[in-house]
């Protein structure tokens, strides 16, 4: 399995993106590039790469025990361009670490060919900036157990590249709906209702532009929804570069699997906008929404989140932050003990208003 690691012009060190300076440095020489100055340097490496076919990915790992049949088939063998060790990592890892020298590897065959993605947005928040978001969240959340934030702490927060399909799509749609005015006057001792109903109708073409969704199946694609939306001004060509000093993930799937749940986003997302225009009315009720789509297409794009992982007492917790924006994602344990007391507390402040507001009351 070939590897890519980014060279220091300088030193020959391997080089890493910076989210705070927003450029590539060399940690031992501290030189500092721009894009720019790297395409110079190394972009006949990545036309080599982008006109090579990919390549399959079977598992590599030879002699596997038995009883660990099914881990191999889903690992690959790469070998460290920095220290020479070889390394296994799962199929679909795009970007690692050596975990015997620590330099940042790209591994080339799995961004190429059809899985070249189109586009990328950098990171533009430090570790530092995501770990100390995740404590501001976790202050926000009052009943978290004491011990949970001590033990996040001995989590490291990965940086990760994660994939997402972008989709432009222009709509063509309607909605009927059922619209109410309510109006209630009194007249001496009698009150009177008046309810007027309406049938409404909007249609029109939307153009919806990079709409995101995951490529990636599993536990994170979840996580991978809750951090949108990003800021599509910021993307740019994509260069295996921006990749160097972080994980990231090849995708998993193909328009075809995701393109059914696409169109049910995007149908929901056309039915509100429609809604949102049938105003003045007490109450709307949808009775049919049809939407078509006119034309479509897609690319494939890297987007950057601060990942964490966590075990408490027995469950997995998952904290995100998108890499660009810092908008967060994040479900934490609560401690049983302090929402029962909550409870309780709560529910004698009620008891006590109600005895006092029937007191007054006599």
């Amino acid at each position: 399995m070939e590897t890519v690691s980014y060279k220091c012009l300088n030193c020959e060190a391997p080089l890493q993106y910076s989210a705070k300076k927003l450029k590539f440095f060399c940690e031992y020489c501290r030189s500092e590039y721009t894009e720019e100055e790297l395409k110079k340097h190394f972009g006949s490496l990545d036309e080599q790469l982008n006109a090579t076919q990919a390549v399959s990915e079977e598992a590599q790992v030879d002699d596997v025990p038995e009883g660990f049949e099914d881990f191999a088939s889903g690992t690959v063998m790469y070998t460290c361009q920095s220290c020479g060790a070889e390394v296994i990592t799962d199929k679909t890892t795009a970007a690692t670490f050596c975990i015997y020298c620590h330099n940042p590897v790209v591994i080339s065959n799995r961004l190429t060919g059809a899985f070249k993605p189109d586009k990328v947005i950098p990171f533009k928040f430090t570790e530092e900036d995501a770990e100390n978001k995740f404590f501001e969240f976790c202050k926000k959340k009052h009943f978290l157990p004491k011990t949970f934030v001590a033990r996040a702490e001995l989590n490291k927060i990965r940086g990760v590249y994660y994939p997402y399909w972008m989709v432009d799509s222009k709509k063509d749609g309607f909605i009927f709906a059922t619209a109410k005015k309510v109006r209630t006057w009194v007249v001496g001792d009698e009150e009177y209702t008046e309810t007027k109903t309406f049938r409404c109708k909007r249609a029109g073409i939307i153009d919806f532009k990079d709409f995101p969704h995951p490529a990636l199946k599993g536990e994170h694609s979840k996580a991978l929804k809750y951090v949108n939306p990003y800021d599509s001004n910021e993307f740019r060509g994509f260069t295996m570069a921006y990749l160097s000093g972080f994980l990231a993930e090849k995708r998993d799937t193909e328009r075809t699997d995701v393109q059914g749940d696409v169109d049910e986003e995007l149908k929901d997302y056309s039915k509100k906008i429609y809604l949102d225009t049938i105003t003045g009315y007490d109450s709307v009720l949808v009775d049919s929404v049809d939407v078509k789509t006119l034309q479509e297409s897609w690319q494939y794009a890297m987007m950057p989140v601060w990942m964490m992982n966590f075990n408490y007492e027995g469950k997995d917790y998952l904290y995100a932050m998108n890499g660009q924006t810092g908008k967060n994602y994040g479900e934490l344990p609560l401690d049983k003990k302090k929402l029962a007391l909550f409870g309780i507390i709560l529910f004698v402040a009620l008891l006590l208003l109600s005895i006092l507001g029937g007191y007054f009351l006599l």
